[in-house]
């Protein structure tokens, strides 16, 4: 199992833990979804990360293998400072490296400017209900690869990602991402999900 495991290059610069402005606001949305096991941590990999645009060339996200913990404190948090999809390279800041997800989310924030806000989570249910009804989904490749990054682009292309901000990560089992013009946006758009789930299911019933 490779789950949580940086796959790209990345260059980090030591730096004091982000101030609380930076990361509180996914913390509060991060903090919800642990307590729904949305993030947490399976066979000693922690999974799930948020992160959040703070300007046009910046976003904070979650640390890498910081699953686990009910909370996270500012140690916890990174920023990406740079990235380039082309060289698979990533410069980041902070008291942590950043979660093994950060190019998938930097990849997003490259469909649009308008895109301030990604969340990842882990969910069986959430994931085969995506499949098995035609959700957005991108092709089925490694997660944290090269091929991930070309697969989000290419579904994206030729349309408003913010049209359809979600999709299930066929190659990377359990995995979801969804995204909006904040966190709040990006948070209600899973639980549409979970409530599209729940309908089904009391249709089936």
């Amino acid at each position: 199992m490779t789950d949580g495991v940086i796959k790209y290059n990345f260059h980090f610069t030591p730096t004091a833990p982000l101030p609380k402005t930076a990361w509180e606001e996914i913390e509060a949305v991060r903090e919800r979804l642990f307590a729904m096991k949305l993030i947490g941590e399976k066979a000693q990999i922690g999974y799930g990360n948020i992160s959040r645009r703070i300007d046009s060339e910046r976003f904070v996200i979650t640390g890498t293998q910081t699953g686990h913990l009910p909370n996270l404190t500012a140690e916890h948090y990174a920023q990406i400072d740079t990235w380039n999809n082309e060289t698979f390279t990533i410069h980041s800041s902070g008291a942590t490296k950043p979660s093994s997800e950060a190019l998938t989310h930097a990849t997003i924030y490259n469909l649009s400017p308008d895109i301030k806000a990604v969340i990842h989570i882990h969910s069986k249910t959430i994931w085969n209900f995506m499949l098995s009804h035609h959700y957005p989904q991108t092709a089925d490749v490694p997660y944290g690869s090269r091929e991930m990054i070309e697969a989000v682009k290419t579904l994206y292309r030729n349309q408003n990602p913010l049209d359809k901000p979600k999709f299930a990560m066929k190659g990377h089992e359990e995995g979801v991402m969804t995204f909006g013009r904040d966190l709040r946006e990006a948070e209600m758009v899973l639980y549409r999900i979970v409530g599209e789930i729940l309908e089904n299911s009391s249709n089936q019933a």
